[in-house]
């Protein structure tokens, strides 16, 4: 048996439900009866608030964390996101895993016995749909008495998933987490599923789907079908770092072999992944699956407007990407968020910049757990799960003698990067900018930080506000702060909100730092009625006495020397105003700051900052 670690849920069981409710799929055919293998992490409290399902991956299943006892070697497949003190943190948090229906792993599936014909249902088997699955598993909550999920999420395909439960079952799920998922296959995807299903369907043990009667398993196809998958999982520079071009076995001679056998490390790799994959998974699932991957895209029925398909969801969303996954790339995550940013949806995304691919959201990135961490110490907080979960944490924690509430508190607050969240802002600009911004209007805040002023503004002035951030550290402060924000690159402009989307676009001491001025200027009129900008005056007279002496200047706004400085395009007050006019910007407001931070209205060569509120002059 594994060695257990004391973050882990420990040996789990599985259990099995049978439902003789005969269960209509998209297909139009029915399921008489079915079971369905599940296991649950942690203890459902009182009103049953605190459960979250997690959608499980093509190849991966109900068994998500912790060891399993009937198979003591094998550690839950989410094991680093699920348990005690983890992200999905189990002493907070009723956990449930569940097997898909079609699968191989103890739901019914192919290789089940059809109550029909006593025999294994085989290719009669009928083919299911994510959203059969989300049907099959709305029951089986509904069998437990969970009448909403704190959260629904999964990756990939589980991902999909939870998308899916939110737009078909809006009342049940109170957060959606979709990571490395995809709205629907790209054509490209859909090619890799069919080279995979044709590999096992051609294979000549698969006899048309019935293999199990003639005593055979289609093992060569399953395992290219395999080979061809692990291939899409992995990033390019993930594959280069692990394989190279490696000889699998170096001569003094460095001679090729000429021949198909197995010569390169790579080889061996795909060889062996495939050969065990098809030692323990089911041909005919595999078939099913891949089949329900190309079918998923909730906007077929909406003439593809997918904000349309997601207009009926009510949860809170968060979605994570990863910059090397070339199978669902960032690209189709941000389709996620345009349309649940069009809709008014919260939505909250981080594009991390992980080496490994697809497969990256499996595995330990601290950016990433992060993240997701503090979304979920959130849902815990809105959900009061600190007070529900007491008695359970006395349970689990009375033998180390930790009274509950310092416990609760310490999974609740507890970050490597803790920021205090203040009920007052510090920074000058910031505050006139408050003052500038109407209650319970709509604020994009661009080069949003730590989110301190979409926390303020959210708290006391009942703004919605959704910030864009780069920096991974400050995307995590900002989800620690449950303020709303996308991470993106500013320079890649704001494809994803629409004209007049927001009343307030604001970008707060980071104008100087950007390549392209005119653009974002011209972008945030375009999605706000309002912009505010704010930017360190290069016209302030020491910055002149600095250049007299042969010195670039180096203040307190711009604090940087000349060789590591982030400014790129510096200006004066003036300089600025001229660009307004150039742009048929209509100034508004202006407010300038000499050094001891008293607003003034000052001449510019008095002034150390300057803030400006402007729209565009129709």
């Amino acid at each position: 048996m594994k060695k257990i670690s004391p973050t882990s849920v420990g040996v789990v069981h599985t259990q099995f439900m049978h439902f003789d409710e005969p269960l209509l799929l998209e297909s139009g055919q029915v399921l008489s009866q079915y079971d369905l293998a599940v296991q649950t992490y942690g203890s459902l409290n009182a009103d049953h608030s605190n459960a979250v399902l997690i959608c499980h991956a093509l190849n991966a299943s109900h068994h998500v964390a912790g060891v399993s006892a009937d198979h003591p070697d094998e550690m839950g497949w989410w094991d680093n996101m699920v348990g005690p003190g983890k992200p999905v943190d189990t002493r907070i948090f009723f956990v449930i895993g569940v097997n898909n229906l079609g699968s191989c792993f103890g739901s019914t599936g192919p290789a089940s016995i059809s109550p029909e014909t006593g025999q294994p249902w085989g290719a009669a088997f009928p083919v299911v749909t994510v959203e059969d699955w989300v049907h099959a598993q709305a029951r089986l909550a509904d069998r437990l008495g969970i009448e909403r999920f704190a959260a629904v999420m999964g990756g990939s395909l589980g991902g999909m998933q939870a998308i899916s439960w939110a737009t078909t079952c809006p009342d049940r799920v109170a957060h959606c987490v979709a990571v490395a998922s995809t709205p629907k296959l790209s054509a490209q995807n859909i090619g890799f599923n069919e080279v995979a299903r044709r590999a096992i369907i051609t294979d000549p043990a698969f006899h048309g789907g019935d293999y199990y009667a003639h005593n055979t398993v289609p093992e060569h196809g399953l395992s290219v079908a395999r080979m061809i998958g692990h291939i899409t999982y992995l990033s390019d520079d993930d594959m280069a770092e692990k394989f190279g071009r490696t000889r699998r076995q170096s001569s003094a001679s460095d001679a090729y072999q000429y021949g198909y056998g197995v010569e390169f490390e790579v080889e061996s790799y795909l060889r062996y992944q495939g050969e065990k994959f098809s030692k323990y998974f089911d041909a005919n699932t595999y078939l099913l699956i891949t089949r329900a991957l190309d079918y998923f895209d909730p906007a077929r029925h909406t003439g593809g407007d997918l904000a349309v398909a997601l207009s009926s969801a009510s949860a809170s969303f968060l979605l994570v990407s990863f910059a090397t996954d070339w199978r669902f790339p960032p690209s189709r995550s941000r389709e996620i968020v345009e349309a649940l940013v069009k809709n008014e949806t919260p939505v909250t995304y981080a594009e991390i910049d992980a080496p490994h691919g697809h497969d990256a959201f499996l595995l330990d990135d601290s950016r990433y757990h992060a993240v997701m961490k503090h979304y979920f110490e959130n849902i815990a907080k809105s959900l009061n799960l600190e007070v529900s979960v007491h008695a359970y944490a006395d349970q689990q924690f009375s033998a180390q003698g930790t009274s509950n509430l310092n416990m609760i508190n310490e999974v609740i607050q507890s970050d490597g990067i803790k920021q205090e969240i203040s009920d007052s802002l510090v920074r000058q600009d910031l505050l006139k900018i408050a003052e500038w911004i109407p209650p319970t209007t709509r604020v994009l805040d661009l080069g949003c930080g730590d989110g301190a002023l979409l926390d303020y503004l959210t708290r006391h002035q009942n703004v919605r506000g959704v910030g864009v951030e780069l920096s991974d550290e400050r995307v995590q402060l900002c989800v620690a702060k449950n303020v709303q924000v996308v991470q993106q690159n500013l320079e890649k402009g704001l494809e994803l909100f629409d004209d007049q989307r927001f009343d307030t676009a604001v970008l707060s001491q980071t104008l100087q730092s950007m390549h392209h001025t005119e653009h974002i200027l011209r972008e945030m009129v375009r999605v706000a009625k309002v912009g505010v900008v704010s930017f360190p005056n290069f016209g302030y007279w020491p910055h002149g006495w600095s250049l007299l002496n042969g010195r670039m200047p180096v203040t307190g706004q711009m604090p940087y020397a000349w060789y590591d400085t982030p400014n790129i395009h510096l200006c004066t007050l003036k300089d600025f105003e001229d660009l307004c006019r150039k742009l048929h910007l209509r100034i508004i407001d202006r407010v300038t700051y000499n050094p001891s931070n008293e607003v003034k209205w000052l001449a510019g060569w008095r002034s150390t900052l300057a803030l400006y509120r402007f729209t565009l002059d129709h």
